[in-house]
């Protein structure tokens, strides 16, 4: 389903930008959904050309979606591409309009309605499939890099869910890689969904008739490494894009495909630490953080797929906790899939080490030095439930 706003509407991605309106569309953006279900649980997936989805536009979404379908909330995963060149003037709140522009319900109504509609057409559209999942974790290792600190690990891993009608042809490839969507830059004006985009737009023509889902990982702190994909922006979004398809079509290749699986999906609210927020040196008062970000609590949610788990990060997670949390979770028996910028905006989620030094990761890391690895620890906690 097409969510491209009309010329005029802010972007959202860069402050630098100062909110200035949109000139036009670079290509078109989308909501795309899918639910899997094994005839007991259900579990709706929805990947949106958005920076993220804003907590109160997920509070809507949750009402409408669950009292049409009768969905709970533990199966809904609402996760964002993060690209920085999407729809702004959706979101509400103290800190969303540097980066979202001045808020329009009129907007924010057209994208739940339009949401809604790919939803309602993902349910109608259920049917049997076999199912795979593969992945590759270094394939990407030369291509991204670590912002943060250059020369630190990132993730490179390529991770490609599949379900493939009975006729043999895929119907839907939901397709997680780790890197900003930052290969346009500040100066773009135009509408695009960045590399994303061009990895999606080449799957579903490579598989006629399919639904490719992307869904960033643990992107806190990676970009794609812009000089080794082009010498302009526009050669680097196609170039990486491909890439990433390339990629796609290889492990889709390998698969050893499933005629059935048992789905599961449960969740739970836990406490959000005490806000912790810095300008610069300067760490304001409890309650001044308190009333910047007034939630007390956040919703966890999980979805397996026999031992495959897919893992909703409310957070932009770094590549070293996400390895953490990795490890971690395939500990207790699961392969993780880990799904970021998923049902909300919790910030960055880093290391307590990481929490040490300054830097743009650091200072939108709202939670305090150990709110990264409480998030960690409370989703290792819920995962274990199924044990």
């Amino acid at each position: 389903m097409e969510i491209t706003p009309p010329k005029g509407t802010p972007l959202a991605g860069y402050s630098r930008r100062e909110n200035k309106p949109a000139q036009g569309v670079r290509d078109p953006l989308y909501v795309r959904a899918i639910t899997l279900s094994d005839g007991e649980d259900t579990a709706l997936l929805v990947s949106a050309d958005l920076l993220v989805f804003p907590p109160p536009l997920v509070e809507k979404l949750v009402q409408r979606i669950s009292s049409k379908w009768n969905l709970p909330r533990q199966a809904l995963i609402l996760t964002a591409t993060h690209t920085h060149s999407g729809p702004g003037a959706v979101a509400q709140g103290l800190l969303y309009p540097i980066v979202f522009g001045h808020y329009s319900r009129q907007r924010e109504r057209e994208l739940i309605d339009q949401t809604l509609e790919a939803v309602g057409q993902a349910i109608k559209d259920r049917q049997p499939v076999r199912w795979g999942f593969k992945s590759s974790e270094e394939l990407l290792g030369d291509l991204i890099e670590n912002r943060m600190i250059p020369g630190a690990p990132v993730d490179g891993g390529l991770r490609v869910l599949m379900l493939e009608g009975m006729n043999g042809r895929p119907l839907a490839v939901v397709v997680s890689a780790s890197a900003h969507p930052t290969l346009l830059s500040s100066k773009e004006m135009r509408f695009s969904g960045d590399y994303p985009g061009a990895l999606t737009r080449r799957v579903e023509t490579l598989y006629p008739g399919s639904t490719c889902l992307f869904v960033n990982g643990t992107a806190g702190d990676l970009r794609p490494l812009k000089r080794a994909l082009g010498r302009s922006n526009d050669e680097a979004v196609d170039r990486f894009g491909e890439t990433l398809a390339e990629g796609t079509t290889g492990l889709i290749n390998q698969m050893h495909l499933q005629p059935k699986g048992d789905l599961a999906v449960w969740g739970g609210w836990f406490a959000l630490p005490p806000p912790q927020i810095r300008i610069g040196w300067l760490q304001l008062p409890p309650f001044l953080g308190r009333k910047i970000l007034p939630s007390t609590s956040s919703y966890l949610n999980l979805a397996a797929l026999d031992r495959t788990l897919l893992v909703p990060l409310e957070a932009e997670m770094t590549a070293e906790l996400g390895r953490r949390l990795r490890t971690q979770l395939s500990a207790l028996g699961f392969r993780p899939f880990l799904l970021g910028y998923a049902n909300g905006y919790l910030g960055y989620a880093v290391t307590s080490s990481q929490y040490r030094q300054m830097g743009y990761e650091v200072q939108m890391s709202w939670y305090g030095p150990f709110g990264g690895e409480k998030l960690v620890e409370e989703i290792c906690r819920l995962a274990s439930l199924l044990i």
